[in-house]
């Protein structure tokens, strides 16, 4: 079966600059217009000449089902301060204070 942007609802969940010159990971929520599946994608992006923001094929795509197991392994590799962080920000998702996912510059 062919891949088919159509048939997807696509949410940016975040977009994190690698570098100067035009480099992303982006990662979105994808939901299935057809099946209602969701999953998140996580993938690099290159700008290209045009200036227009392109995704590569670098990346992967997982079922949210897998996303705790997944999110707990990955927290390992945080440093104690890092998870703190985390942790903080978690929390304030669940109290309703902060949906955005850019970060304040001002510390």
């Amino acid at each position: 079966m062919a891949y088919n942007a159509d048939n997807e609802i696509r949410e940016v969940l975040a977009e994190v600059q690698k570098n100067n010159r035009g480099d992303y990971v982006i990662a979105s929520k994808i939901t299935n217009k057809n099946t209602g599946a969701v999953s998140v994608d996580i993938r690099q992006y290159y700008t290209n000449d045009a200036d227009e923001v392109m995704p590569t094929a670098k990346g992967i795509r997982i079922n949210t089902e897998l996303l705790p197991d997944l999110l707990t392994g990955l927290v390992k590799a945080l440093e104690a301060n890092e998870m703190i962080d985390l942790s903080e920000a978690l929390v304030s998702m669940v109290d309703g204070e902060g949906d955005d996912t850019e970060e304040s510059s001002e510390e």
